[in-house]
This record gives C-alpha cells, structure tokens and sequence, in this order.
C-alpha cells in the first residue's frame, strides 16, 4: 500500500481532519506522516502474547494492518510568524507498553479541582486520606473481587498527558483514556 492510499484512508476514517486542517485559514504546514507500512497480524498476535491476558479491539488491529503508527503535525501562521500548533500521534504497535501501576493514576471520574484555597487544600487532604483508606480496603478484598485495571501506552509523544487503552475488569474491550499530566 502506497503513502497516499495511506492518507486517504486514514481522511476518510478521520471525518476527513487533514483536509479540513489543509484548507483552513491559518493552518499551515500540514505534515501527514504514516511513518510506517502496516503490520501483519501474525506481529499483532505476538504482541498479544507477549501481553497476554490483554487483546487489541479489532478496529484498532484493522489499523495497525494498514498503517503500524501515525503521526500528523500542522503549524499555525501569525503575524508572518509560523508555530507548531497540533499533532496526532500514534506509537508502533512494538512501542505499545504496559505503563505501571503507579505511573497511571486512576481518579474519581468527576472529579473538580478549582484554584486552591486553604478550603480546598483541605478537601484535597480529605481525598488523600480517603484514597489510602481505599487502598488499604482494596488490599483486604479478595484478589478474585478486586478491580483489574491495566493501561497501554498509545502516545509516547503526547505532552502533559498520557494516551493509554485502559483495561478495567476485562481483557479484550478496553478504552481510550487520556490522563491529564499538566
């Protein structure tokens, strides 16, 4: 499969982003970098092995066979001044790693912070206190019963943040979370 077959996929299964972004005004600097040829699925199925219990959702799978990562940049134009402005990356299925337990928080859905006041210093504290209390709880329950919760690393790249596929309580239906690290 060529690069432009590549790209015209990836438009068409994107609600067509890269050419929305190349005939906008203001953007500039479209780069669309497939980067790489697909994977075979033999690759996928090792992947899956070698991560097993966890299996790729079949969409994703269908992806990586027609493009193994991608990246897209575009810049910006401001007062005859170019700047990096957006980007959309994903790793190689090889760079697709398990991120550790405690490198992936996993909060309260729901959750608001606003400016921090000594109130709401308070509150967080609470939290905290709550939290360990949970986890202490969590350490009591049998391991049958506890929440199995596992992440994948989808954007190496990604700046104050992380893009993970998050597993919680199953092994082949996970979710695309991203985790605010700013």
């Amino acid at each position: 499969m060529n690069k432009q077959s590549i790209r015209e996929i990836f438009d068409n299964i994107s609600l067509s982003v890269i050419s929305f972004l190349e005939s906008h005004i203001g953007i500039s600097d479209v780069e669309f970098n497939s980067e790489r040829q697909g994977v075979a699925e033999v690759t996928i199925a090792k992947w899956e092995e070698e991560n097993a219990p966890y299996k790729l959702p079949d969409d994703y799978k269908a992806f990586l066979q027609i493009s193994d990562g991608l990246s897209l940049n575009w810049k910006i134009k401001k007062n005859d001044q170019i700047y990096p402005f957006g980007c959309m990356h994903l790793n190689r299925l090889r760079d697709i790693k398990l991120i550790k337990e405690d490198e992936f928080v996993f909060s309260s859905v729901g959750a608001e912070y606003e400016d921090s006041s000594e109130e709401d210093e308070q509150e967080l504290e609470d939290i905290d206190e709550e939290k360990e209390e949970e986890k202490e709880e969590i350490a009591e329950v049998p391991s049958s019963t506890k929440t199995v919760i596992a992440a994948f690393d989808m954007d190496s790249r990604v700046k104050d943040g992380r893009l993970a596929l998050l597993y919680r309580n199953n092994f082949d239906k996970p979710q695309v979370w991203f985790q605010d690290l700013s």
